[in-house]
């Protein structure tokens, strides 16, 4: 019969046993750890801190925000067909007032023009109105003593030289009253009333007092207009050309022409002609061939801004 072991020796084997076990596991763990760490390669070093103020930049973004569009060139004046200037031409149209179907008439023709109305006729303030709607010049064309009287005036309807200072105003006072709108003023007539100093003077000092421009019509050689400017230090201006004096085309054209001989000549030209179909439709006309050639019209009141009439 073979010995038999004790219980005591088998505890202890059994011990010793697992002993071993963890030794083994722990030397594995071991092993393997220094094993990573190798294959890991040499332990990076710390990234370099940014200086104070400066934040890290890693790559620049792009700029996606709107940015200010350029400032845009302003057009430049075209320059006139042909060249240079060859001068500048203003345009006023007498005796408006008696009807208003040349208004459209008025409102086609392509330039500045001086609408001179005549007092109290049926149509005076339609016209006035007509002219400001169209960017016209408004203008009292007023009724002045001629030497021969062509024409049948109701009473007081003129201005003559046998007024009293006190009359004249307030006569003068009583149309501008009744044509609200109007900017300046010419004489209708007026061969002797332009040739009195003394009523030329009253009546620019009252025009010069609200403000309103005059034209010399210039029905008279001697008109004292320019001597009563003077005396007042106001601006006033004449006229060169009429064209309509007969009322056909041939003749309209030709005073155009000289007109615009003038307006080389000096520089510049003022033009009177009347409220009749054949002269507004030959100033269209004329207006377009002659920008054309290199003349500039110009309002009545920028021209006697810059021209002002020698005779001053």
């Amino acid at each position: 019969m073979p010995p038999q072991r004790s219980s005591k020796n088998t505890s202890f084997f059994s011990v010793l046993i697992w002993i071993i076990l963890a030794a083994v596991c722990i030397q594995g763990y071991l092993l393997l750890s220094r094993s990573a760490k190798q294959q890991a390669g040499p332990s990076a070093k710390p990234a370099a801190t940014a200086p104070a103020g400066k934040p890290r930049q890693f790559f620049r973004l792009p700029d996606f925000r709107k940015k200010p569009a350029p400032p845009v060139e302003k057009a430049k004046p075209q320059p006139i067909e042909g060249g240079a200037l060859n001068g500048r031409l203003t345009v006023v149209i007498d005796d408006w007032g008696y009807n208003r179907s040349h208004c459209k008439l008025m409102a086609d023709i392509p330039a500045p023009l001086g609408i001179a109305v005549l007092p109290h006729l049926p149509f005076s303030n339609d016209i006035v109105q007509c002219a400001l709607e169209n960017g016209k010049e408004p203008m009292l064309h007023l009724p002045l003593e001629p030497h021969n009287m062509r024409e049948a005036f109701e009473a007081d309807y003129l201005l003559t030289t046998k007024m009293s200072p006190s009359v004249v105003k307030k006569q003068l006072a009583k149309i501008l009253k009744e044509m609200p709108g109007v900017v300046g003023v010419n004489n209708h007539t007026g061969s002797q009333g332009t040739e009195d100093e003394a009523l030329m003077t009253l009546i620019l000092a009252e025009l010069k007092r609200r403000g309103l421009f005059f034209l010399d019509s210039f029905t008279s050689d001697r008109s004292q207009c320019g001597v009563a400017a003077r005396k007042l230090k106001m601006r006033i201006a004449r006229r060169d050309v009429f064209l309509d004096n007969r009322n056909e085309r041939e003749a309209i054209e030709s005073e155009f022409a000289s007109a615009a001989r003038i307006a080389k000549r000096q520089g510049h030209a003022l033009i009177i002609g009347h409220d009749r179909a054949l002269t507004l439709q030959i100033i269209k006309e004329q207006v377009k061939k002659l920008q054309a050639q290199g003349y500039e019209f110009i309002g009545v009141q920028e021209y006697i801004r810059q021209y002002e009439y020698p005779g001053n």
